[in-house]
């Protein structure tokens, strides 16, 4: 079937379509997903590949259950403006995405990802942003410590730069050094865009728990260095090597233990890919004796990726010969026999295998090695699947603490104490916006940038009694008016720049904090959307690996659009807001 797909074979195709279903009905065979993907690399190698269309909507009848093949389909339905194909494969999609567990678990472990990223794309927007917003005002306050030196000014733009700094020299983690810009900020911003700030302060907590969510399923969702069923071993949930021991026993020592610790040994070779030294260690275990059923199990998978399928299929049918009731080595010999297309050993041992493996608890293994190569649907049942995933893991909070997303974004801050963190980040701007209505603070005018110290609303005070009576221009001569249009012409270029380097920002100072927020949840989005799909696309490889590199370009390009949109906004509503109070009325 392989050799038959092709443009303008679709009548050879068929027949070969034909004739594979028939031998999958007879042998009891529902979906082979690895068709699909076998035909893409062949057509991605012989340069046909945005022909393959019409191939891989022919194979969808023996590969029902393939959510990458429909996925596919849609997508390119969607190019093609082809709305009724569209629907069908979406369609055929919605009914793969039911019936195909680690499917499910792939794609959740995805959407966690990219709305992980966008949070994180957010925050450090949102952090940036507001402490522009504020700095003005904030090195106003801070000059005000240094009255007693000449140029005051200088030394409180020094300290403002350093507290911007800081987080980043000393190796803070984004997400820790977002809340402290945030936190810095707090006293100088508007409702609006406290709003946007604790949003951010939300959503990073969202990322946090995340981590932890990811870390609690990481024997589902994990990435699997070879992708077998019974690859990695999870010798010490309870395998053979365990010991014979009572219920009561302690812990084990002597013999068991040694071999325990080899066999431990022999796992970590084959999931760092030495895979030489692990057979030769399997060997050795199973020469001494025993229960070596795992011990076979491992050393076939480990033949099979040497290349040496036969010795790699006798041993797994010596570890289901030993232990019969087991349901890894049947599946892993039931994998292979399907990708060796020997339908009819497949089928012998099809009972045995799929009701070895229903036994299994679903979350002891990851999704990878439930689906690398498998030809045929996931005997896990998508609603237990799903009751699983969602369930509240008591262990979700616990693993959190020790995530990768602990150590990449909240550092140096401790696990237990990241919850803690941010809601003290929470707490203080909201404390700060009710101390600001008690003491004295500098306020800067959004419209021309001049500075004065006031008590009380930020809301009414943020625009001065000169702008706000739009006598702009109604300055007298002489040093008043030059010092006035200097103020204006360095606010503007500020306000300009900040407009381009972080878009948004200029609309934050045009008083459209709600707006601003909402672009830059879609600029975060697109980002998000680039950062969990531009790795995936480079590195896999088939058909997500095709769909993944289209979407990291999309993805790229509408951050593109949107970040020249939010400059060119941010740019005019600033403009329109001088023109409304009259500070633009001449050239400066």
């Amino acid at each position: 079937m392989v050799e038959a797909a092709g443009p303008g074979k679709g009548e050879a195709l068929e027949r070969e379509v034909r004739a594979l279903r028939r031998a999958m009905f007879d042998h009891a065979i529902l979906s082979m997903n690895a068709v699909p993907d076998r035909i893409f690399d062949r057509a991605a190698r012989e340069g046909w590949k945005r022909r393959s269309y019409g191939s891989l909507h022919a194979v969808a009848r023996v590969a029902p259950l393939s959510v990458p093949l429909w996925a596919w389909l849609a997508e390119e339905d969607a190019a093609r403006f082809r709305l009724e194909e569209f629907l069908s494969d979406v369609d055929g999609l919605s009914g793969a995405l039911r019936q195909y567990a680690p499917g499910l678990l792939g794609y959740a472990v995805w959407l966690l990802l990219f709305a992980s990223a966008s949070a994180c794309w957010f925050a450090v927007w949102a952090s940036l942003n507001l402490l522009l917003r504020a700095r003005p005002a904030l090195t106003s306050d801070v000059a005000r410590l240094f009255k007693g030196l000449p140029r005051p000014e200088i030394f409180a733009s020094g300290v403002v730069l350093a507290g911007f700094v800081a987080p980043v020299a000393f190796g803070a983690g984004i997400a820790a050094a977002a809340v402290f810009w945030i936190a810095l900020s707090t006293p100088y911003l508007r409702r609006g865009e406290l709003v946007t700030g604790g949003t951010a302060i939300l959503l990073l907590a969202g990322v946090f728990l995340c981590g932890g969510f990811l870390e609690a399923i990481h024997p589902v969702a994990g990435m699997a260095r070879g992708g077998w069923l019974g690859g990695e071993g999870y010798y010490f949930r309870g395998g053979s090597g365990s010991g014979s021991g009572d219920a009561g026993e302690g812990l084990l020592t002597g013999p068991h233990w040694e071999r325990m610790a080899r066999f431990a040994r022999a796992r970590a070779e084959m999931q760092g890919g030495d895979l030489r030294t692990a057979e030769s260690l399997w060997t050795g275990l199973i020469e001494e004796g025993g229960d070596p059923a795992d011990a076979y199990n491992n050393r076939g998978i480990v033949r099979v990726r040497l290349g040496r399928t036969e010795e790699g299929l006798a041993d797994f049918e010596a570890a289901a010969s030993l232990r019969p009731t087991d349901g890894r080595a049947q599946w892993n010999a039931y994998q292979l026999y399907l990708q060796e297309f020997r339908l009819d050993r497949a089928a012998r041992i099809q009972p045995a295998a799929w009701a070895g493996i229903r036994g299994l608890a679903p979350f002891d293994y990851r999704a990878e090695e439930m689906t690398h190569g498998e030809l045929v649907a996931s005997p896990l049942r998508v609603g237990d699947v799903w009751k699983t995933l969602f369930t509240v893991r008591e262990e979700g909070l616990r693993d959190a603490r020790r995530s990768a997303f602990h150590d990449l974004f909240f550092r140096p801050v401790p696990g237990g104490w990241v919850l803690g963190f941010l809601a003290a980040g929470w707490v203080w701007a909201a404390l700060w916006k009710l101390l600001s209505r008690k003491i004295w603070m500098s306020s800067v005018c959004r419209s021309c940038g001049a500075g004065t110290l006031v008590v009380g609303s930020r809301e009414a005070s943020d625009i001065c009694n000169a702008c706000g009576a739009q006598v702009g221009k109604g300055v007298r001569g002489g040093e008043e008016r030059e010092r006035r249009v200097l103020s204006i012409s360095l606010h503007r270029r500020y306000v300009r720049a900040c407009s381009v380097l972080f878009p948004g920002a200029g609309a934050l100072w045009a008083g459209k904090e709600f707006r601003a927020m909402l672009y830059g949840i879609l600029l975060s989005l697109s980002a998000g959307l680039f950062t969990v799909s531009w790795s995936a696309g480079r590195l896999a490889g088939g058909l997500i690996g095709d769909m993944q590199t289209d979407i990291w370009r999309v993805a790229l390009g509408a951050a593109g659009v949107l970040w020249l949109f939010g400059a060119a906004w941010g740019w005019r509503s600033f403009e329109n807001l001088q023109l409304y109070h009259n500070v633009s009325g001449e050239r400066l």
